[in-house]
């Protein structure tokens, strides 16, 4: 409730208004019960026009107010759904990117979007009819005990069996809506996962296979839903029967008490259409409660995202000002992912020089990418320091220190100049083909023609580039992170899907062309390894050597056996 900043000042305004709509109500049924005593009794025209033209009025209002109760809920309902998806998003901003890639995405997905939607209800409608049935039950019960206690008190008890009952169900429902929305929650992810490696699938012609599998889980979701509905029905057909039942019961000792004339006939009347009304707040309390119980089933799922660990966002400090030096220093940096039994990192300690190249290298899983997410902010390691320039990356503006490319770059649809704008809105059009040139990315045309008369800065970009080869993507990618002009530039394998030559050119563009920038590059290629300044070689999760790779290969270590290695394959 924290997170979704449900409040009694939030719910306030639909309370009074659901208050006020009960009273007009109640107001009819009143009116109501003196119409009909005076029909039975004097049958005064003056009166019964009167009472006929107030209820006719009453009825009239009752429509108008209650649309704008529910006016008022849906705009609470959208200040909570903001507000709780806004502390979702924030957690999982907080968590980093290397420890928010640890969930499902389709999971996550499913809380942020169906769960958010579902859970409305609860904090909304809900808690606003709960407040509205608990005045209205105490106002009546209080105004029916003046006639008859004994009818008030049978009344109340029925009242509170509508509320009791569904209490019994509450752990076998509890139990059915967690299965339900498990099954919702992988469903949803397997067809997210499905749709976004439809090609990988039918490359291997594995489609039909995975369609029947997300066709047992579609099963399995209707059988968790039958079942919770089956179950769900047995409490509310006990619970329509208290509904029933209480003012049966009222209407039976209301006579039996004209009988021994214990109570006025002209109570009747007014007794029944009372303990009508009583009920009809405990009814929509019951709709309510059945609405929002999808929504209850995913408050686990939102706490466990709450509860997780946050990392970078919710510690970083004040940023400071940009540092003199672009020199990158790990110094004893040591870092295991969650749950892992083996650190990624052990100790590691490397000085990527100002104004120069230096490659990180090593067999996958060596520790590389992990190394840079750190550095780049992503989480904190278990010990250590990462300076640049001798201030701490804690303590550094991240987005305008240091720009990644990683190995597969996220490009969102639009031309190629809106891409490049996103990356730095005050880039002239000079400074994007400048830029585009510099990472070979001039010939992106479908054609693959550099002479082309078009404008590369008018291409369409299709969603996540589509329409270009995995190296023009890598490319375009490169020539956006140039336009941010940031002093420190990684490229962790974003020069894979270059032939070597292409990778050979861009990066002595990029050297040629920004002599001060720090270049750190993450890649399986000895040959531009070789052509760097410096070079990391790492290994399990530590580094094996450092230095020229020059000097390096003239000596027994790491790098020189994977130079031999090389010229061996």
């Amino acid at each position: 409730m924290r997170a979704a900043g449900v409040s009694v000042w939030l719910l306030a305004p639909a309370m009074m208004l659901g208050v006020l709509v009960s009273c007009l109500y109640i107001a009819t049924a009143v009116c109501n019960a003196m119409l009909f005593n005076e029909l039975l009794s004097s049958r005064r025209v003056s009166t019964v026009v009167g009472l006929i033209i107030t209820i006719a009025g009453l009825l009239l209002i009752r429509p108008l107010l209650e649309v704008r109760g529910q006016l008022l809920q849906n705009r609470a309902g959208l200040v909570v759904k903001s507000r709780l998806r806004q502390a979702l998003l924030e957690q999982l901003d907080a968590r980093g990117p290397m420890r928010g890639g640890l969930g499902r995405s389709g999971q996550i997905q499913s809380v942020l979007t169906d769960g958010v939607e579902a859970i409305e209800p609860y904090f909304v409608k809900y808690f606003t009819q709960l407040a509205v049935t608990a005045l209205t039950a105490i106002g009546l019960t209080i105004a029916i005990a003046s006639i008859s206690p004994l009818i008030a008190g049978v009344l109340l008890v029925c009242g509170v069996a509508i509320i009791a009952i569904p209490r019994l169900w509450d752990r076998a429902l509890a139990d059915r809506g967690q299965s339900h929305w498990g099954a919702y929650e992988n469903l949803n992810a397997d067809f997210v996962d499905s749709m976004m490696g439809m090609s990988t699938l039918k490359s291997f012609g594995a489609a039909k296979d995975h369609g029947s599998q997300l066709e047992k889980q579609s099963s399995q979701l209707l059988n968790t839903t039958m079942g919770q509905l089956r179950l769900s029905l047995g409490e509310t057909g006990l619970s329509g029967m208290m509904k029933v039942l209480g003012p049966a019961l009222g209407l039976v000792i209301a006579i039996s008490l004209i009988t021994s004339k214990s109570m006025p006939i002209s109570s009747l009347f007014v007794v029944t259409l009372l303990a009508i009304e009583l009920f009809r707040p405990f009814t929509a309390l019951s709709a309510c409660w059945h609405e929002a119980f999808f929504g209850i089933s995913a408050l686990p799922a939102m706490s466990e995202l709450f509860e997780q660990e946050q990392t970078s966002a919710a510690t970083r400090k004040s940023p400071q000002n940009m540092p003199h030096s672009n020199e990158v220093s790990f110094v004893d940096i040591s870092y295991t992912y969650p749950g892992a039994a083996e650190p990624a990192l052990e100790q590691v300690t490397f000085v990527a020089p100002a104004g120069k190249t230096t490659a990180l290298v090593g067999l996958s899983g060596s520790g590389k990418s992990t190394a840079l997410g750190l550095l780049m902010g992503f989480d904190h390691p278990d010990s250590g320091s990462i300076t640049v320039g001798g201030v701490s990356a804690d303590s550094l503006e991240i987005a305008r220190t240091v720009t990644l490319v990683p190995q597969d770059p996220i490009i969102f649809p639009g031309t190629v100049r809106s891409i490049l704008a996103e990356a730095n809105p005050k880039a002239d059009e000079a400074e994007m083909m400048t830029a585009l040139k510099l990472a070979c990315a001039t010939n992106l045309h479908p054609d693959n023609n550099p002479d082309s008369g078009d404008n590369i800065l008018d291409l369409e970009i299709e969603e996540h580039a589509q329409n270009l080869s995995g190296g023009q993507k890598q490319r375009l990618a490169i020539a956006r992170a140039l336009v941010r002009k940031c002093p420190l530039l990684v490229l962790d394998e974003s020069t894979s899907g270059l032939d070597t030559q292409t990778e050979t050119t861009v990066l002595a563009n990029i050297r040629k062309a920004y002599p001060n920038l720090t270049l750190l590059l993450v890649t399986h290629r000895i040959d531009a390894a070789e052509q760097t300044d410096h070079v990391v070689v790492m290994g399990h999760g530590k580094v094996l050597c450092s230095g020229n790779p020059c000097t390096l290969s003239q000596e027994d270590n790491a790098w020189s056996r994977l130079i031999s290695a090389q010229m061996g394959a």
